[in-house]
């Protein structure tokens, strides 16, 4: 389909991460798609920001469990990886 609109389709490359744990004040966040209460991409880089959203989700191996804590992406202080790299 990329083709379709003149892209070639060899330059997509898509990456199978493994489950991501969301934490919010220390708690994991329980998701189901189901019940309608799932949690998009776009919702965490609209709440963290998308370079915190970025980072978190690049910082470990798609080919492990990892978990997410939401609040620490959110701070400014040398606590959170994003904000301490971009001194």
């Amino acid at each position: 389909s990329l083709e379709t609109f003149g892209v070639d389709s060899v330059r997509l490359e898509i990456q199978i991460m493994q489950m991501v744990r969301l934490l919010q004040n220390g708690e994991e966040g329980k998701m189901s798609k189901r019940t309608g209460n799932a949690i998009t991409l776009r919702e965490i880089m609209e709440e963290v920001g998308v370079d915190a959203a970025r980072y978190f989700l690049t910082m470990r191996s798609p080919d492990t469990h990892f978990d997410v804590d939401m609040e620490l992406a959110k701070e400014q202080s040398q606590d959170n990886p994003v904000y301490y790299a971009c001194l």
